[in-house]
């Protein structure tokens, strides 16, 4: 189970461009987001109303996106606006979106109730394009569930063994806080 109703960086803001479509599971849900003509950052379920497929795997066409499946043509509030070889559109076919508020080099997304996302809510990471700081965008792949890399990020237990010449200060810091306890 996971909490729906808070902000969570869905990427950094370069990773959406103009012309691609960039895809990531949030929360173990399937989210594309692209950038509307205007820059404007959209994101939808990636998965097509109609027959599941990834929407992430089709192409863009202006402010829409279509599905390569069956070819349906979603726009940017997920609402189904063309069926080959139909003239009628279902009301029913649409694909849930997402609020989205970009800040800071990223992408927030809202994935609970889109009543609730409250930008003023988003936490302040400001430093990132602060030119007084210096920061780079990046990631660091664990291969290992999410509960472990908590785990490991709450243990402090572990810093002089596992980082002795960053974090950690070595063993002999331990040491020294068993002189002065005594």
């Amino acid at each position: 189970m996971f909490i729906k109703n808070t902000w969570y960086v869905a990427a950094w803001s370069h990773e959406v461009g103009a012309s691609n479509i960039f895809s990531r599971t949030i929360i173990s849900q399937p989210v594309m987001l692209y950038r509307k003509e205007d820059g404007q950052v959209v994101a939808l379920q990636d998965r097509c109303g109609h027959r599941g497929a990834p929407l992430s795997l089709g192409r863009r066409e202006g402010d829409c996106v279509r599905c390569m499946y069956h070819g349906l043509k979603f726009d940017s509030r997920g609402a189904c606006v063309e069926v080959p070889a139909q003239e009628r559109i279902p009301p029913q076919a649409k694909v849930q979106t997402f609020p989205v508020v970009e800040r800071h080099r990223w992408i927030w997304i809202w994935m609970g109730d889109p009543a609730l996302a409250d930008p003023a809510t988003i936490p302040d990471t400001h430093w990132l394009d602060d030119p007084d700081w210096r920061g780079l965008p990046g990631y660091i792949h664990y291969y290992v569930n999410y509960l472990l890399i908590c785990d490991n990020l709450l243990d402090f237990s572990h810093l002089p063994y596992v980082h002795p010449t960053t974090l950690g200060g070595g063993e002999d810091m331990r040491k020294s806080s068993r002189k002065s306890i005594a």
